[in-house]
């Protein structure tokens, strides 16, 4: 919320939220404040805030350091009725914990059922009418504080992503979409805008994620989208899956990304230059915007790859406009021959992996990394020989021996270029992190050495019914490669360095037998294979034809050249965003009691979706995760600030009126009871229902904050 760096703007942000928060159980406890007063119940207290109170007043005694209850007990203790006439007997209260507060009236306490009092003025005394008012009250001002700031935000315009469709995940369920609307082909599209889901609007991007997330489990979902090119709204189908990644419901969508590099937080530009540097963009700056690739203009960094994908290899050139100084820079990128990307299973753990017919490279620290953001003796460039009883892991490997150690020590052996550029290892001990990792930025050799890991269980994903799930896939780099750390230096004829000449060999040495219309291809192999140097000073090589059919053949061509990092090299750069504003004071009331409604339908769907197991209780936030995700939205700008509180405004009051015991909805069920029955619930079931509903609000706030703790140190 505030542009202050570091420990202190998070401190800062943190307790904006904290104090949001206050505000929302203030406003909360103040309806049932002003009901009560309305209804003619006796309010004992009123308090900002919880705890030890610190001040106090109450009308007749004056202010009061401290609470007055005391020295008030004891004026009328035995006086007559002027005596309550001229002292209060609600005490204003400022507390010691200023985050919210509480209402305590005579005669009705949530945790103690049996406080009540025969007194005209209490709640129980009070019409069964009245106190359904009174009960209802808190939610209520809850739903109008929600409604107000959204008012707010979308008058003065909330920064957000468009409801345009950036990227759409191959095979993914809206690359799967069933076209509704005639002469329409299947599929949504890069560039589609999304005006609606099941009949709801969407104006941001924001608001597709929840709508589908909530959507039913297993049933198509109407997207109503605007294409450029079509007059008129096209109708899909779409049926979402569960997400790997989130464990949601999802279409595999990403939001629109526009051409400019995206800026750099404080203290990630070494990270920001790693990045540039991996995908060929060394030398650029955050900021500069690509204006067009090859002499043809771009809206997006998807059109650098649509482009390099026809280039047939040769290298692009990128016309770039430098944001401080407005000038133009062409810059260059070489492409490089494609690998494949599938999934490996190392024990229980599927991880995505580059590879060429099952051929991985090994775990390696970033080349592109700096020695700062390299831990523990470590250093940039160097490759996992060993780790524990691993010998040259895949990344996958690699990832899983780390983390079977969480909490230890463990011992690795590193290969290390020294003065003259040859590899010696190095043997370190590391401290791995309760979190399961040792402080680098991962890699592999695949595209900086020829060292090849041991060929692991590769799956392949393929669509279920309601989640993406992987099926074994048999490659032919278990037939060639015995030993992890072999190192393939020739195919054919063609020497090879990285991973990616492999690729290029396999095509010179196939290619006259693949015109010739071959179906199977003998290949020799040259290996270095990974054993000491022999008394003679030569390293141990064998030469083995390496049979593959035309379908490896075909996988290995249908690859063809891409540039460095591929789709990876999009995540440099910087969302599209828009200002989410309403067209005028009419269009933002209504567009804020329709967030509100919406918001509301959303948190009682989350429960229904619990309950269907589309929504997980691992998705669910407590106080930990709030507060976190919390102060990253108060960096973001006051307007977010506000939308945040109106979420959780309406969050609280959704909550607070579920039918269950010690929060308002449960109070209001015994209420319709006590009317329906013409006499109060039996205080036994009340103290029954009483205690298992804390129990149970207990066991979850203790099962979330569990899993909010969990992700906030990475475990």
């Amino acid at each position: 919320m505030f542009d202050i760096p570091g420990p202190l703007g998070t401190l800062v942000n943190f307790l904006t939220i904290a104090l949001g928060f206050g505000s929302i159980i203030f406003i909360h406890e103040l309806g049932h404040f002003v009901a009560a007063k309305w209804a003619g119940i006796r309010v004992l207290a009123f308090s900002i805030g919880f705890g030890n109170v610190l001040v106090s007043y109450r009308k007749g005694m004056g202010l009061c350091k401290g609470s007055s209850e005391p020295q008030y007990r004891k004026l009328i203790y035995g006086a007559g009725d002027d005596a309550h006439q001229e002292i209060s007997p609600t005490e204003y209260r400022l507390s010691m914990l200023p985050l919210g507060g509480y209402v305590k009236m005579l005669g009705q306490e949530d945790i103690n059922p049996e406080a009540t009092s025969d007194a005209p003025d209490s709640y129980q005394n009070c019409p069964v009418g009245k106190r359904m008012v009174v009960i209802c009250a808190g939610v209520v001002m809850n739903l109008i504080m929600a409604a107000v700031l959204f008012i707010t935000v979308f008058m003065v315009g909330l920064k957000s992503f468009p409801a345009e469709i950036g990227y759409v995940g191959l095979d993914s369920p809206a690359a799967n979409a069933v076209a509704l609307t005639p002469n329409i082909e299947d599929g949504l599209l890069r560039g589609d805008r999304i005006l609606s889901i099941n009949s709801k609007s969407v104006h941001s991007f924001e608001d597709i994620l929840p709508e589908i997330a909530m959507a039913s489990k297993g049933k198509p979902t109407l997207i109503v989208i605007e294409r450029d090119g079509v007059d008129s709204p096209i109708e899909f189908n779409a049926t979402p899956i569960e997400s790997p990644q989130s464990g949601l419901l999802d279409l595999g969508i990403s939001p629109s990304v526009s051409t400019m590099l995206k800026e750099a937080p404080e203290g990630t530009r070494p990270i920001w230059d790693m990045g540039s540097a991996q995908f060929g963009m060394d030398g650029l700056e955050p900021g500069d915007r690509f204006v067009s690739v090859n002499g043809q203009a771009i809206d997006s960094p998807f059109d650098i790859v649509d482009i390099a994908e026809q280039s047939n290899g040769q290298p692009i050139t990128i016309q770039i406009e430098r944001q401080d100084s407005k000038i133009f820079i062409d810059h260059t990128i070489n492409q490089v021959p494609g690998l494949q990307v599938d999934l490996v299973k190392v024990g229980d753990q599927v991880q995505g992996t580059r590879h060429l017919l099952g051929l991985a490279g090994v775990l390696m620290v970033n080349p592109y990394a700096s020695q700062e953001d390299t831990k523990q003796g470590l250093h940039p460039g160097d490759i996992f020989a060993q780790i524990a009883n691993v010998q040259y892991p895949s990344m996958s490997e690699g990832i899983v021996a780390i983390r079977a150690h969480k909490g230890k020590s463990l011992d690795i052996v590193m290969l290390r270029k020294d003065d003259i550029g040859q590899y010696q290892r190095v043997k370190i001990t590391v401290d791995v992190t309760p979190a399961g990792t040792i402080g680098f930025y991962q890699a592999t050799t695949a595209t900086h050495t020829n060292l090849i890991s041991k060929p692991g269980v590769f799956q392949r994903a393929v669509a279920g019914d309601d989640a993406e799930k992987t099926e074994s896939i048999e490659l032919p780099a278990s037939t060639l490669i015995e030993y992890a750390g072999s190192r393939i230096t020739m195919v054919g004829d063609y020497p090879t360095r990285t991973l990616r000449d492999v690729h290029l060999g396999l095509l010179i040495a196939s290619d006259m037998a693949y015109q010739e219309g071959n179906e199977s291809f003998a290949i020799p192999v040259t290996i270095q294979l990974p054993l000491p140097v022999q008394p003679d000073g030569s390293i141990p090589t064998t030469t083995t034809d390496w049979t593959l059919t035309r379908a490896d053949i075909d996988a290995v061509r249908e690859l063809g050249w891409t540039l460095p990092g591929s789709i990876a090299m999009v995540d440099m750069f910087a969302y599209a965003q828009i200002i989410d504003k309403a067209d005028g004071p009419v269009d933002a009331i209504n567009r804020g009691f329709g967030k509100s409604r919406r918001v509301m339908m959303q948190t009682y769907i989350t429960f229904l979706r619990l309950f269907e197991g589309s929504v997980k209780v691992e998705h669910l936030k407590g106080p930990v995760g709030i507060a976190h995700l919390g102060t990253q939205i108060a960096s973001q700008g006051w307007v977010w600030v506000l939308f945040f509180m109106a979420l959780i405004s309406i969050n609280l009051a959704v909550i607070n009126f579920l039918p269950l015991p010690i929060v308002d909805g449960g109070q209001f069920l015994m209420l319709v009871y006590e009317w329906v029955r013409g006499k109060p619930v039996p205080i036994v079931f009340q103290n029954v229902v009483t205690m298992a509903g804390l129990l149970m609000i207990g066991t979850i706030f203790l099962y979330v904050t569990f899993n909010d703790v969990k992700a906030l140190f990475g475990v």
